[in-house]
């Protein structure tokens, strides 16, 4: 009897470890990576590299597998195709589809201003002195060449005619077409352009201090993602706004982060990318009207459907005003 009592006990057990195992791979299967597009290497990327590094996304339940692409139309692609539930991608490409029709929806600004250096060779000392030269982006319709050609039109330059735009694929291929000649200026976004400074260019202009307003890294899905994954998309933005506060909190991690994915160890590079990206970072992370609307002009030039719309009509600020509610959130 109590032969058949241990045995019943055993079978108990044993089946209490299968009903947990299962519940395990449940919980595992259930957490499947949420791949999130991202665009060119720049410090605009820090708070999805820290909060991937982090492991802020995986505490959220939400763990990450980091899809790169070349350039903005190739990160909307991405997302307009499925391919990626989010995308880390400059607002004037979706205030662009936008206008298509594309459900594309901005719900967090990284960075709200055009995050960008114009570096030139030497000679090159005013921005009168661009006509006749060619100007390095990374891809058409990218958030360099977007910048680049708000910059231009306040100067009273005309670009394409009197600057030749050319494009290189990525931001970090601009520098060696510059040391070879090809080309004698670029738009660069930290730490490349200090890379480039060290290397014997000339910064022309830090574009955040000529006053543009300009809706620049973005987290954007789409309207039908969200309306069928909003926990998921809560769990996200709540991952982001961690990232953000451990860049402001932690120097040294952020600088490991920085230093892994621009793959250099210069403490010089490393320590000016932190000083200028730190700042910009805000929590929580509410893009800017200003720049959406910016966007909305310069394309109303040539499209006259954009002036029927504004830019509360590309954004959704709903996940952050649910988030910025909560008393741990800290806002800086």
């Amino acid at each position: 009897m109590q032969k058949f009592a241990l045995i019943c006990r055993l079978k108990l057990i044993c089946s209490v470890v299968a009903l947990s195992g299962t519940l395990v791979w449940a919980v595992l299967g259930f957490a499947q990576p949420v791949r999130i597009a991202v665009g060119a290497a720049s410090v605009a990327s820090l708070p999805t590299w820290v909060g991937h590094d982090g492991g802020y996304f995986a505490r959220e339940g939400v763990p990450t597998e980091l899809i790169y692409s070349r350039g903005g139309p190739q990160t909307m692609s991405a997302l307009v195709s499925g391919e990626v539930p989010f995308a880390q991608i400059y607002g004037g490409a979706l205030v662009a589809a936008g206008l298509t029709g594309v459900d594309t929806v901005i719900i967090a600004g990284l960075i709200n201003q055009p995050f960008f250096s114009i570096i030139t060779a030497k000679g090159i000392n005013k921005p009168e002195d661009l006509r006749g030269k060619k100007i390095g982006i990374s891809t058409f319709g990218s958030a360099t060449d977007f910048a680049l050609r708000l910059a231009l039109k306040k100067w009273g330059l005309k670009a394409d005619s009197e600057v030749s735009i050319l494009q290189m694929r990525g931001v970090p291929e601009i520098l060696p077409a510059m040391a070879s000649g090809a080309l004698q200026g670029g738009v660069m976004s930290p730490p490349t352009n200090m890379m480039a400074i060290r290397a014997g260019f000339k910064e022309l202009a830090y574009l955040p201090q000529i006053g543009i307003s300009f809706q620049h890294t973005s987290v954007a899905t789409t309207r039908r993602y969200l309306a069928n994954n909003r926990p998921t998309a809560l769990r996200v933005m709540r991952a982001y706004i961690a990232a953000i506060q451990r860049i402001k909190a932690d120097k040294a991690f952020t600088l490991k982060v920085l230093s892994k994915y621009m793959n250099t160890t210069d403490s010089v590079v490393l320590d000016y990318s932190y000083k200028v990206g730190e700042p910009l970072f805000r929590v929580p992370p509410y893009p800017t009207l200003e720049g959406v609307q910016a966007a909305l002009d310069f394309l109303g030039e040539k499209e006259p459907k954009a002036k029927q719309f504004q830019p509360k009509d590309f954004v959704d600020t709903s996940l952050l005003d649910e988030l910025a509610k909560m008393p741990t959130i800290e806002k800086r």
